[in-house]
């Protein structure tokens, strides 16, 4: 894997596809963890230890499989440099804040609809603002294919910039929140004259127009697949959540993935630390 490239790929178009990354062990290790702890019974989460504090936790609950399939997926991490990578593109030092799996039945609707992660969309009803350098930067291993159609990630190029930037702005409150969850929600606030200046004084107006007409190719023209990302199993995806994203609809088989996310070290214990007091 040429780190300097996925590095420049999700700091630039905000995601990085990695195929066929794995050898033949990691494969077979995320393949046996993938049947031993994704529920075929609905989207169920299997969570693993991340951290010593979770490590211990499984040691003292005497969950040996579990503590023994977390130190492998630390391990596999570790292997592959998640943390360098993460630390790299967001220009500072990174955590590993979170080891899952999950699973999605068939569905004629999408996994998720095209959205922003960070929108402040349950925050803001407890009236709160997200700090923009809460952003993740999630590592997803499938662990069966995904093609148009049937559950794979689609990824606006770019813009995890707009989101990030309009998330910023809210923030420092130099301008008021409004719901932006949904592409559509988003594409309405941009367009609003007065937050499309904000947004230039820092992007260009490049960016946003070249934003608005990717946005075009969905909410206008109906072509929803044009940004879908198919990949086999065992492929990579490395992408920044602010980027406004979906999961396909899952027409032929079952979705089970497996994710990693970083998150800024000071943000991350900053965050820990306010939960607690």
């Amino acid at each position: 894997m040429n780190y300097q490239k996925v590095v420049n790929e999700v700091y630039i178009n905000g995601f990085c596809k990695i195929d066929n990354l794995l050898d033949a062990t990691d494969l077979n290790l995320l393949d046996e963890i993938g049947k031993i702890y994704i529920s075929e019974k609905g989207n169920n989460f299997g969570k693993f230890a991340f951290s010593k504090r979770s490590l211990l936790l499984k040691i003292l609950r005497l969950d040996l499989r579990k503590l023994y399939y977390s130190l492998k997926l630390k391990a596999i991490s570790e292997k592959y440099n998640f943390r360098e990578i993460s630390s790299r593109v967001l220009g500072t030092k990174t955590n590993l804040i979170n080891i899952d799996t999950y699973f999605n039945d068939l569905s004629s609707e999408p996994v998720l609809d095209w959205h922003c992660d960070l929108s402040n969309k349950s925050m803001f009803k407890k009236g709160k603002i997200v700090n923009p350098d809460m952003v993740s930067i999630k590592f997803f291993f499938y662990l069966s294919d995904v093609y148009s159609e049937n559950g794979c990630l689609s990824y606006i190029p770019g813009s995890h910039r707009i989101v990030k930037e309009l998330g910023r702005l809210i923030f420092n409150k130099e301008i008021d929140y409004e719901y932006y969850w949904s592409l559509k929600a988003l594409v309405n606030v941009i367009k609003k004259n007065h937050i499309r200046k904000k947004l230039e004084n820092t992007l260009t107006n490049y960016q946003v127009e070249d934003f608005l007409k990717k946005s075009d190719y969905i909410l206008i023209k109906d072509k929803n697949n044009i940004f879908d990302l198919p990949m086999k199993k065992g492929g990579l995806i490395i992408f920044d959540e602010y980027g406004v994203h979906r999961g396909s609809k899952i027409r032929y088989f079952p979705r089970k993935v497996l994710r990693f996310f970083y998150r800024k070290k000071e943000i991350h214990e900053k965050f820990r630390y306010d939960q607690t007091i």
